[in-house]
């Protein structure tokens, strides 16, 4: 169990590295205020258009749609709904990250996926408070997931770590309760936690297929 628990912390650090891309997008959100009005007087057809920012505006003249670029490297479009809400951002920053935000009409963000420099990739979502409720991740080797409840605790987790697969369910204290693996070796194992995180039974199958059950005077299978 304790070794499920410490596989499940990769990915909360995948996430947390997410977090700080979130923020270096809202840095890019203030690119609407670089961009000069453009006022639509008719169709018209380009081979080229080069500019650092543009605008498009909806019947009533709203601003809908905007774009820029902006001196630091950062680039950055926007969709706003009717109201003039900011609903969707997409930006890509200088040190080689890109992700986009989808908002609620409330202005929380509710999905957020990203690609970091490095190679990860992941993606949240988030409940109507802006609390991140499940997310997903991958490394350059690894990948995995996770569902939070209302409160911040992670209650079920999902790894793919040096081709070992992994599930765990956890209580609301946040105890791995229950933990299956499928491990490199062709071996699979099961375990059951006490509310005080002990294991209180285990199980597995060798990759020769022998069940293992082991009795109290035994160790209980080495994983997950």
């Amino acid at each position: 169990m304790e070794t499920i628990q410490q596989q499940l912390n990769a990915l909360q650090t995948s996430v947390q590295r997410q977090r700080l891309l979130n923020v270096a997008l809202l840095g890019i959100i203030v690119a609407g205020g670089f961009i000069a009005a453009v006022r639509p007087v008719g169709d018209a057809t380009f081979d080229t258009i080069t500019c650092k920012g543009w605008k498009v505006v909806d019947k009533d003249e709203k601003v809908r749609i905007v774009a820029a670029t902006l001196a630091d490297g950062h680039a950055d479009v926007q969709w706003l709904d009717k109201g003039g809400k900011l609903r969707i951002a997409a930006g890509t920053l200088a040190n080689g990250n890109a992700g986009v935000r989808w908002l609620d009409k409330n202005d929380i963000t509710r999905i957020s996926a990203a690609t970091l420099f490095d190679g990860e990739a992941s993606v949240l979502w988030l409940d109507k408070d802006g609390k991140q409720r499940v997310a997903v991740g991958t490394t350059n080797e690894d990948s995995g997931w996770r569902v939070v409840d209302k409160d911040g605790v992670r209650r079920i987790g999902a790894l793919i770590v040096n081709d070992e697969a992994s599930v765990t369910l956890a209580d609301k204290g946040g105890k791995a309760r229950i933990a299956a693996a499928t491990n490199p070796d062709g071996s699979a194992t099961v375990q059951f936690g006490d509310k005080d995180g002990n294991t209180r039974i285990a199980m597995g199958i060798g990759a020769d297929g022998i069940v293992h059950l082991p009795t109290k005077d035994e160790t209980p299978p080495k994983k997950p």
